[in-house]
């Protein structure tokens, strides 16, 4: 057992999949399940090392046959108080997606809560498809937590679990593979035991279910859907409010400022680092949302009243932005314009593909800051040289070949060779 997942006060040194881990030790968690994929694949065997203190402390922790069946287990788990906790990679939130919709719809228990956390591969190095699960997860109806540091990805486990169980809603706990793979040092706190666990049953009384509650067909279908647009969304929105978990960083003292920049999970991070590349850091305000679906009307209110212009900074395919947008035009007395994908001019915005890097949001910030037509706090010269230092260089250094190769330690490489040499049998 790893020493790291017991201690209980001080500073410890985590991946982001362990910190996962840590968080749900932390948050009273009574299951863990889920099926093992990049860039998630690691936690499982963070599971499988710390067997003994799961065991001890009667909580469930077992890869399912799939993600589907994980599914159906927080469905099963929602019947009674249990915090639970699902972890797959982002196109096991595809084969997920049915059993989700479903318990969402349903609701999560009000003493319980669910956590769905997927990994997103922005960068598309071991997925198989381009990932962005905030789609889905925004069909399914399901609202998305995105932590952005390292302390978050650990503390947002058991604030997920408070917004799931008093919103009654699913949560997407959505983290990259940067995040995932990277790690830090973290403040850690005791961890937190269910009384509901393996070693302490109960025996459910299935005559106190309500199957109008659990199952949903019409007309229970709209019923359950207006249930979610008008109550439980707004009170998500109060609860995320209470707990900090959307802020207004670096708001100005004396009225609005020319530019701000709405952002969140990974984003924000490399948006703070290229601000500070350039000596920018608190000039800009920022809107670093920990829930971007649904994003909080409330909250852009009171953004626009501290800037003129919204930049919205997200990987991937614009999902923020076109939210911002829509709240806009609802609220027509909110007068920011609103960039991001696309900058004044028509010109290009942040990438629609792939995820970002503090080198090309310094790159991409560039553009906008010459495309704006506003007083903004820049030093041109710094700007340059960074933008000199980021210049590809032209080479004369030849790299030597190699043959394309299979990861060690990969299996195909072993059926490949079989293949490869039953090959040369046969000629």
């Amino acid at each position: 057992m790893d020493p790291r997942f017991s201690i209980e006060q001080g500073t410890g040194i985590y991946t982001g999949n362990e910190l996962i881990v840590k968080g749900a030790l932390e948050s009273q968690v009574g299951v863990i399940t889920g099926y093992p994929g990049s860039p998630l694949a690691e936690l499982f065997e963070t599971l499988e090392n710390n067997k003994d203190l799961f065991n001890e402390h009667g909580i469930v922790a077992q890869i399912a046959n799939n993600e589907a069946l994980a599914a159906a287990r927080l469905n099963g788990s929602q019947m009674e108080g249990i915090r639970a906790l699902a972890v797959m990679k982002s196109v096991g939130l595809h084969v997920a997606a049915d059993g989700l919709a479903l318990g969402n719809m349903v609701g999560a228990s009000p003493s319980g809560g669910v956590l769905v956390a997927v990994g997103d591969d922005t960068w598309s190095e071991g997925t198989q498809v381009p990932a962005d699960s905030r789609f889905l997860s925004q069909h399914l109806y399901m609202p998305i937590l995105e932590p952005a540091t390292f302390q978050e990805i650990k503390d947002w486990i058991g604030q997920g679990f408070e917004l799931s169980r008093r919103s009654r809603l699913y949560l997407t706990y959505l983290v990259t593979s940067n995040q995932a793979d990277g790690g830090g040092s973290v403040a850690v706190y005791p961890n937190r035991f269910a009384t509901l666990n393996r070693k302490q049953r109960i025996a459910l009384d299935t005559s106190t279910i309500c199957s109008d509650d659990r199952v949903i067909i019409p007309p229970a279908t709209a019923h359950k859907e207006r249930e979610v647009i008008y109550q439980r969304y707004p009170l998500l929105w109060q609860l995320a409010r209470e707990a900090g978990i959307n802020q207004i960083l670096y708001p100005p003292s004396n009225g609005p400022k020319p530019l701000g920049f709405i952002t969140s999970g990974l984003a924000y991070s490399y948006l703070e680092h290229a601000l500070h590349i350039l000596g920018l850091t608190g000039h800009f305000p920022i809107l670093k949302l920990g829930i971007t679906y649904p994003v909080d009307p409330h909250m852009i209110a009171r953004f626009a009243d501290c800037v003129q212009t919204f930049c919205v900074v997200e990987e991937k395919r614009a999902f923020i932005e076109p939210q911002i947008a829509a709240e806009l035009t609802r609220q027509k007395d909110l007068g920011p314009a609103l960039w991001g994908k696309r900058f004044p001019g028509n010109t290009a915005g942040f990438p629609d593909i792939q995820g970002l890097h503090p080198s090309l949001i310094v790159q991409t910030l560039a553009h906008l800051f010459v495309a704006l037509d506003a007083e903004l706090p820049i030093d041109r010269k710094k700007l340059q040289a960074e933008l000199n230092t980021l210049a590809p260089v032209n080479s004369t250094t030849t790299v030597p070949p190699r043959s394309p190769s299979f990861c060690p330690g990969c299996p195909h490489r072993d059926s490949a060779s079989v293949l490869k040499k039953a090959a040369a049998d046969l000629a």
